[in-house]
């Protein structure tokens, strides 16, 4: 018989041991694109180099500092099926984004390129003023930037930790919010091909087009903080 000291350090070592296993469960299968401490799975949009201009590392958290000195960043790696996580805070009528499935493609009018992707829209809809009157608008947090306007949204205000998934399976993908889904919608769909026409992506023949791409978070010259960045492959 055990005594009832060993008995309970033993009961508390099978506590422990259950919540390590749950811990590792939930983490399994994911990859971390951020860590807090570097930027080794970044780049700048615009080189093959390591952000350090712009971009800077507090206590643990991402952050573009204010005036568009940096740039926006992207992941050194592409990805196809995958689900995105992130927390972001905002500083007041802060404008951001996180853009995926992001490749380089052309202008048929001025024949240039550009990074383009699909855009988790991040903004201040207390603040902003466009956005302000309209905060479930397409230009609003969680919207597809553009083209399909956020639902059921609960945004923390500005100063307070808000968390994003991406889920891109194929061409179905989900904007959530803070345990809510905002978006659902088929890529490539008649709907969003012709939402897609009626916008500003309209001159670009491969918009969204791309099965993989590569994660963009942008620099839209205020400051923004992100952190807990990671993803799940899902191919």
């Amino acid at each position: 018989m055990l005594t009832l000291p060993v008995f309970l350090v033993l009961m508390g070592s099978t506590k422990t041991d259950h919540s390590e296993n749950r811990s590792n469960n939930q983490n399994k299968g994911w990859e971390v694109l951020f860590d807090g401490h570097d930027l080794n799975k970044w780049q700048n949009s615009t080189s093959d180099s390591t952000p350090y201009k712009g971009w800077k590392i507090e206590n643990g958290t991402l952050a573009v500092t204010s005036g568009r000195i940096g740039g926006d960043i992207i992941t050194r790696e592409s990805f196809r099926n995958f689900e995105l996580e992130l927390d972001f805070k905002l500083t007041e009528s802060a404008n951001s984004g996180i853009k995926y499935l992001v490749n380089r493609i052309k202008n048929a009018k001025t024949n240039t390129t550009s990074l383009m992707g699909i855009e988790y829209q991040i903004i201040d809809d207390f603040n902003y003023p466009e956005v302000k009157p309209e905060p479930n608008s397409t230009i609003s947090t969680g919207a597809v930037y553009l083209l399909y306007p956020p639902k059921n949204k609960k945004l923390l205000p500005s100063g307070q930790w808000n968390k994003v998934r991406i889920v891109v399976n194929g061409k179905h993908i989900e904007h959530w919010l803070n345990g809510k889904l905002l978006a659902s919608y088929e890529r490539m769909s008649p709907d969003f091909q012709e939402k897609v026409a009626q916008s500003k992506f309209k001159d670009y023949p491969d918009y969204a087009k791309a099965d993989s791409g590569r994660i963009l978070l942008q620099d839209h010259g205020n400051h923004v903080y992100f952190r807990n960045i990671r993803i799940k492959r899902l191919d």
